[in-house]
């Protein structure tokens, strides 16, 4: 396939710029939307993407629809556009309707019961009154909020006097809206936390697809399966799940899935994801698929691509910086090594590249490889090069990932 005189148009949210910039190696050009608009706007997000090598920021979506061959729109919270867009006969790769799995926890969860998926023990719980009642009377579980994750990312409930000053924390976040809001409290399970990242076309898997493991803070480490008999059972069991969803709602596009699972071999969903998996998974993903931006444009067409993949093994190592929060920080690494560095929220400025403030993951160091270790020496390795304010790394996680997928082997998840 050559995509050499395709435009693409890309609708982000900000985190996938650097998904948005791999489309320009193979097309002609790449104009890259982030919505900015504001009553008061700030130079931040209308300025994530500019710059950035040969990608064009545009500050307009919509007048750029009608030039485009194909438009991507990698983010949740996007399915309107998407669903708009599929309805007027624009070539779009996205989640869509699907992306509700992921939104919408209590959905998932009936959906996941519906569908034939085992189903830990999930409660719902609506307004903040009712959630420290539910901590008092409750220990072990894991609590999630609906939709609005940046009030509070999940936490582990252990006792009472644990949670109680997070959960107070949220009611004076929410103000006035704090009995609105939904939590969904699940049991915390036993055992490890793998995941398939794949893509489905309509509920059907398409290989090569990959199961790895991910470090909250720290990376991720994934390994290649090229035909549905090499999945592990419990990888196969929870994309048979999903799937009737997907083919309900013609979903072509990117997912991933997180799971648990113990010494009885029962996966238990934990967190479907709808989009790009970020930031290790998707960041992997622009440099393992080799012909990426066929892959998508095949989405968007509905040409069905399968990726073409040459290493079994890949490990991403985050970057992240405190500073990142409130200030630009300036990332610096050799010119050898920016293929493997990939930036969120960046932009740059003359020779230099810059993390836009807001976000303390500053980007993901990727490396690929013929065994678990040789991709995660070279990462690290790779990792070192890279300076910035206040930048730390957790390498010693990508080392815990590896005990991982070791305690994984015993329960069925060959790696």
């Amino acid at each position: 396939m050559n995509l050499s005189n395709k435009k693409a148009l890309v609708y982000d949210l900000g985190l996938f710029t650097e998904n948005a910039l791999r489309l320009l190696r193979d097309c002609a050009s790449v104009k890259y939307f982030v919505p900015w608009a504001d009553a008061f706007p700030e130079p931040f997000k209308a300025k994530i993407g500019e710059g950035l090598d040969g990608m064009e920021r545009v500050g307009n979506f919509e007048e750029h629809l009608d030039e485009a061959d194909f438009i991507f729109v990698p983010d949740t919270l996007c399915a309107g556009l998407v669903e708009w867009l599929k309805k007027h006969e624009y070539p779009v790769a996205g989640a869509g309707a699907a992306e509700k799995l992921e939104l919408d926890r209590w959905h998932g969860r009936m959906r996941q019961k519906e569908n034939g998926l085992p189903v830990q023990e999930t409660h719902r719980v609506k307004g903040v009154t009712a959630l420290h009642k539910f901590i008092g009377e409750n220990k072990n579980y894991f609590i999630k909020i609906d939709l609005f994750r940046g009030i509070e990312e999940s936490f582990k409930h252990i006792d009472e006097h644990q949670t109680e000053w997070t959960v107070d924390r949220i009611a004076y976040k929410l103000g006035p809206y704090k009995e609105d809001v939904v939590f969904i409290c699940e049991e915390l399970l036993e055992g490890v936390e793998p995941g398939i990242d794949a893509i489905t076309w309509e509920g059907e898997l398409i290989f090569p697809a990959a199961c790895g493991y991910e470090g909250k803070g720290s990376g991720v480490i994934e390994r290649v399966y090229r035909t549905q008999a090499d999945l592990p059972e419990a990888v196969k069991w929870i994309n048979e799940g999903l799937a009737p969803e997907f083919k309900k709602h013609k979903t072509r596009f990117f997912y991933s899935a997180e799971f648990k699972i113990g010494k009885d071999r029962t996966p238990y969903l934990i967190d479907p994801t709808i989009r790009l998996a970020a930031p290790g998974v998707a960041a992997i993903q622009t440099e393992l698929f080799e012909n990426y931006a066929e892959v998508i444009y095949g989405m968007a067409t509905a040409e069905k691509v399968a990726p073409i993949i040459s290493h079994k093994y890949a490990a991403a190592l985050a970057l992240e910086s405190q500073e990142a929060r409130e200030t630009w920080v300036n990332v610096g690494f050799p010119k050898e090594l920016r293929r493997w560095l990939k930036l969120r929220m960046a932009v740059r400025k003359g020779e230099d590249y810059y993390c836009v403030p807001g976000f303390e993951s500053v980007g993901t160091v990727i490396g690929f490889g013929d065994t678990v270790r040789e991709a995660v020496d070279l990462v690290k390795a790779r990792a070192q090069q890279v300076k910035g304010k206040r930048l730390t790394m957790d390498e010693a996680g990508l080392d815990v990932l590896a005990d991982e997928i070791n305690k994984g082997k015993q329960y069925g998840i060959n790696f």
